[in-house]
């Protein structure tokens, strides 16, 4: 055995209770310990304590950590629960903007370069001597995902079925089987014809939703910098990371966003958050889809899913509402 002192030892749920207690969280009991067993102690305290904790004047989390005063279990747990259905919420939409980036791409691409596995064609793509190698980098990815799916010897899939019967892959077929990361460079990377029609077929989808004649212009970079931003919160989102607080810390341009959103005049974060995210599917969603979701009863919490108290700290949330049902 290792004589290696283990700095973080493992602790019983009652330990674990214990530790909050001394805290200050005085409701850590039998109910707070239902909750530790079916969610964890770091995805559920180290997750979203962070908030409720005492600081110095400075600002500054006071150590060894104790909770503010008259913060409770229940709170942490309902900031906690609040996270996932946002991110249920999230979720939906932005799937649907991937679905329809994805047949949007398959479609435009496809109707200029007919040939078959045109998209494995350097040619077919952006000639920009910067984009070479990022490129090489989509044509690769693609060949990849045809190669794994092609090769599996587990069950049946449409590549597979295309690659015996037909010799070759469509791409209608092959978007359904890449990440949106992968669906972002294809975009990023193709010719300025081809993302131009893409961007004006998204304007014109808002149109009819809509019922009018007149949407604001969405460009291929307003395009390329609601992709940058989907792209990390789609990831975090899936993969259950803490979603209410996120920031991009690399935020894309949003002056192309906000003019496709027609929300001009709204101060936004230099470092974008789920409110910029929000303003970004506004921009290209259609009506439908955006009003569900900001659908108050979905976007703005019950009791049964977060206390007042800690919703009161959420304002974000609360200006973003405001903003974007109008």
């Amino acid at each position: 055995m290792s004589d290696t002192i283990n700095s973080k030892p493992f602790k019983t749920l009652n330990q674990q209770l214990s530790i909050l207690r001394d805290r200050g969280l005085d409701d850590a009991h039998a109910k707070a310990k239902r909750s530790l067993e079916q969610m964890g102690y770091y995805s559920l305290i180290n997750g979203y304590k962070w908030m409720f904790l005492a600081r110095d004047s400075n600002g500054n989390i006071i150590h060894p950590e104790v909770y503010k005063e008259d913060t409770s279990f229940d709170e942490i747990r309902s900031l906690y629960n609040f996270d996932f259905e946002l991110r249920a919420i999230l979720y939906r939409a932005l799937l649907k903007y991937e679905t329809m980036l994805g047949a949007e791409i398959a479609y435009r691409f496809s109707e200029q370069h007919q040939e078959e596995h045109a998209y494995l064609a350097m040619d077919n793509f952006s000639r920009n001597p910067q984009q070479v190698s990022s490129v090489v980098g989509t044509i690769s990815s693609l060949s990849s995902t045809i190669k794994k799916y092609s090769s599996d010897r587990k069950g049946k899939n449409a590549i597979k079925h295309y690659v015996n019967k037909h010799g070759h892959v469509p791409l209608w077929v092959l978007v359904n089987f890449l990440t949106f990361g992968e669906l972002n460079y294809f975009y990023s990377n193709c010719t300025q014809d081809i993302q131009l029609t893409i961007a004006k077929d998204f304007q014109h989808t808002k149109k009819a939703s809509y019922n009018s004649s007149s949407q604001p212009a969405i460009t291929p970079n307003a395009i390329m910098d609601i992709n940058q931003m989907v792209n990390i919160f789609r990831n975090a989102v899936a993969h259950g990371e803490i979603t209410y607080s996120k920031i991009i810390q690399r935020t894309p341009h949003m002056r192309d966003i906000k003019v496709a959103a027609n929300i001009r005049n709204v101060p936004l974060e230099s470092q974008a958050g789920i409110f910029e995210l929000i303003i970004a599917m506004k921009a290209v969603l259609p009506r439908r889809n955006y009003q569900r979701l900001i659908k108050p009863e979905l976007f703005i919490p019950s009791k049964k899913v977060v206390s007042f108290h800690v919703f009161q700290k959420l304002t974000t949330f609360d200006l973003a509402y405001y903003v974007l049902r109008l």
